[in-house]
């Protein structure tokens, strides 16, 4: 399967709102964006999406919006990009069986939740939540019992991965004692101390921070057992993954006043399938609990950054062929294309045999750079070729092998 010719205007389809840092990064590049908001029916996608090379979405869905028809649909379409963390909206295997990348940014909301983490940490330990609800309320409750300063406490983080050392960072400048478990051998920043097990951070610190990734294995983590090891009087926070804490032996803590306080921001699955009217819970009548709807990414900033990442992403894929950020494609940085010089970029099954017959037709021509990389059953390789044209004949050849899912010359 050839590439269409991008000497023509390459077109994007928006079907979600999307921040101003793509729309321009797309503008600067004189891409054409058509934008359609509407809920449209894998029909309605069918007929669409064949006008397009690109294609671009945001919201989360709970559905594949883009499928495996909708996606063999798109003749012309070159990737997809997803300006979220998550990429369910998407069939990916049928995405990368088309040789067609789906770009996100699973990594520009960190600094973003690390914020809402450590100013939980302030909020609980002045009580503000509740000092607030009551003053709305018209009860003024001026106390300062069991009211204390964050500086000099224990932050203990589970899970010091890209969030968990961001929040690190933040605690440390608010002079925070920092401590994390992680299950894997991780480098601190700063003076953040490794601690062997999760026992031991739950018996010494004043605050513990989840931030595990969302894995079987870390269902439930935080259960009766592990809420006893904690110190008496210590705060629990969750801003990850809903399922890592048993809400209900958490509520018991906080009741029983073993635990001072809690915030969540992530809550299990079954909790957040309902609709937010009979959203219920297991924290009715606890003091000093602050629970938000799954916010801790969604900020102007963390969006801006998204946008730019993922839509430059998109970007230098069609100019160059560079795959960084795509979570179903092998990841290659590509370099500068020199001048008197094509690029070849072939996307084929990575079976046994392949690399050889793509090597015995460049063979006739001087190569004078080539890179090939595989993830799952693709291979990805990028060659570039010392002449101003590439006959139609090494492209017919590239296109009739048997494993060649995509061909593209830049």
């Amino acid at each position: 399967m050839l590439s269409p010719n991008l000497k023509k205007e390459l077109r994007v389809l928006v079907l979600d709102p999307l921040p101003k840092s793509a729309l321009k990064v797309f503008a600067d590049a004189n891409y054409k964006i058509d934008e359609n908001f509407e809920t449209l029916s894998e029909s309605e996608l069918v007929k669409t999406i064949g006008d397009y090379n690109i294609v671009c979405l945001r919201n989360e869905r709970d559905y594949i919006y883009l499928t495996d028809e909708v996606l063999r649909s798109g003749h012309r379409l070159l990737a997809v990009g997803v300006f979220s963390r998550f990429v369910s909206q998407v069939d990916l295997q049928t995405a990368q069986v088309m040789g067609i990348p789906v770009f996100n940014s699973p990594y520009q909301h960190q600094l973003a939740v690390a914020e809402l983490i450590v100013s939980s940490t302030v909020l609980l330990a002045r009580q503000i939540g509740d000092r607030s609800r009551e003053i709305h309320e018209k009860e003024w409750n001026k106390v300062s019992a069991n009211c204390y300063e964050v500086r000099g406490k224990t932050m203990g983080i589970v899970g010091y991965g890209h969030i968990g050392s961001q929040l690190g960072i933040l605690a440390e400048a608010m002079g925070m004692k920092v401590i994390f478990y992680d299950d894997v051998a991780v480098m601190p920043i700063g003076n953040a101390e490794p601690r062997e097990s999760l026992n031991d951070l739950l018996s010494q610190s004043d605050f513990v921070s989840i931030n595990v990734s969302l894995t079987p294995e870390n269902s439930k983590m935080i259960g009766k057992e592990q809420i006893a090891k904690m110190k008496k009087g210590s705060y629990l926070i969750n801003a990850a993954y809903g399922e890592a804490i048993d809400l209900d032996a958490l509520s018991e803590a906080l009741k029983s006043g073993h635990l001072r306080g809690a915030a969540l921001d992530a809550f299990p699955q079954s909790l957040t399938d309902v609709k937010a009217e009979t959203f219920s819970n297991p924290f009715e009548g606890c003091k000093n609990v602050i629970l938000t709807p799954q916010i801790g990414d969604k900020t102007i900033e963390s969006f801006e950054r998204m946008g730019s990442e993922v839509a430059t992403a998109l970007v230098r894929y069609v100019t160059d062929g560079t795959t960084v950020g795509a979570i179903n494609f092998p990841s290659i940085a590509a370099w500068p294309l020199r001048p008197n010089t094509r690029r070849i970029v072939n996307m084929h099954r990575n079976v046994r045999g392949v690399l050889k017959e793509i090597d015995n037709i460049l063979a006739a021509y001087n190569v004078g750079k080539q890179v090939l990389d595989t993830k799952d059953g693709l291979g990805y390789l990028i060659a570039d070729i010392g002449t101003d044209s590439v006959t139609a004949e090494i492209v017919s050849q590239l296109a009739l092998l048997a494993n060649t899912i995509r061909t593209r010359i830049l």
